[in-house]
């Protein structure tokens, strides 16, 4: 297909159907910023109050760079992939200290900064300073498979570097900034993963997909393993009349990094933990001996399915009879109203929901 044709039609199309939506009245790369952070791997329906809440708490960059971890981990609750906050955090960090607040203006130098890379510097770059870079995400690799009927697996590099060549030239012919967002647009509306309105598409007359009767065979994915099993067990301890928990931060090391949850034991099986192996994490945690904890297991999971994992979570009731004024570290002794002010992954916060 004629590239010139592609991005002439496509924006052409945009400036009748495009959406309205809160981060695309802008050229501030601030705001452009954080709005793709939040669109990675979230939908728009989903980002929007996200990106209203971030705006609102965090107005500019230094307003970002000063807050704590903790509290920008909390705002992102819900979203998922908490390793885009903390990138987020360290990178408002970086350009408030180093680059005197300033963002760059530039692909090469926004492709430096921590969790900022080829599609999130395409978008800034071409929304907020009008520059040629085309955009390459989900919603594109599969509008494009489909134009140019490429068979090749759309998460292969041949595919990437084939559709990048394309888009690449096709933003030549047409305002940068216009292009990208239209391809946002056609992709999430028009050429959708499923049930894609060929019919009437602009592009169908061209579209190898659509006349060799291929659109659902297109695009096609590298098949994945399967998933790891995880099975982790979270006791609830109740103590001080029942108006406190404790708590632990997760680290570094692992799924989740920095969230909080309750203290937990992870299994290689669905067994319930039995009573023995409770009462001796609650001394590790206290340092008191004894069966003084009464324990009321909770018999319904949870899960959480991850990229490459898929967790199972079990709750325990634990009841402590006795008054405690501390514990050992690195545990937290927390009152229970205020178990709300932290970041939990989303399978400790649907336990809390549940009548917590």
């Amino acid at each position: 297909m004629n590239k010139e044709t592609f991005a002439t039609e496509l924006v052409k199309w945009w400036d009748t159907y495009k959406r309205d939506l809160p981060w695309k009245n802008t050229k501030d790369p601030y705001r452009i910023w954080i709005s793709e952070i939040i669109l990675q791997q979230t939908r728009v329906e989903q980002g929007k109050p996200y990106f209203a809440a971030f705006i609102k708490t965090f107005p500019n960059i230094n307003a970002l760079a000063k807050a704590s971890e903790d509290k920008v981990l909390k705002l992102w609750e819900g979203l998922g992939y908490y390793s885009r906050a903390r990138n987020l955090h360290h990178t408002a960090k970086h350009i408030d200290a180093e680059l005197n607040g300033i963002f760059p203006n530039n692909y090469k130098d926004l492709l430096k900064l921590k969790g900022v890379g080829p599609y999130t510097a395409a978008a800034i770059s071409s929304f907020a300073y009008d520059l040629p870079h085309a955009v390459v995400d989900g919603n594109v690799l599969r509008l494009m498979s489909r134009v140019l009927g490429i068979i090749e697996p759309v998460d292969q590099p041949k595919t990437h570097e084939q559709v990048s060549k394309f888009v690449s030239e096709a933003i030549l012919h047409v305002i940068p900034a216009s292009f990208n967002q239209a391809l946002m647009d056609f992709g999430s509306m028009v050429c959708t993963p499923r049930n894609p309105d060929c019919t009437n598409c602009i592009f169908n007359v061209y579209c190898i997909a659509y006349n060799k009767e291929m659109v659902s065979q297109i695009p096609t994915k590298t098949k994945k393993a399967a998933r790891k099993q995880r099975y982790f067990h979270f006791f609830d301890f109740r103590l001080n009349n029942g108006e406190q928990t404790v708590l632990v931060q997760r680290s570094d090391s692992d799924i989740w990094k920095k969230l909080y949850e309750l203290p937990m034991i992870e299994t290689d099986n669905n067994n319930l933990i039995d009573h023995e192996t409770i009462i001796q994490k609650w001394e590790d945690i206290s340092n008191i001996k004894g069966p003084s904890i009464q324990i009321i297991e909770q018999k319904k999971g949870y899960s959480q399915i991850l990229t490459h994992q898929k967790i199972y979570g079990y709750f325990y009731e634990v009841h402590v009879s006795y008054w405690l004024e501390k514990i050992n570290s690195p545990y937290y002794l927390v009152k229970r109203k205020k178990v709300s002010n932290f970041a939990f992954p989303k399978i400790l916060n649907e336990y809390f929901k549940s009548g917590y």
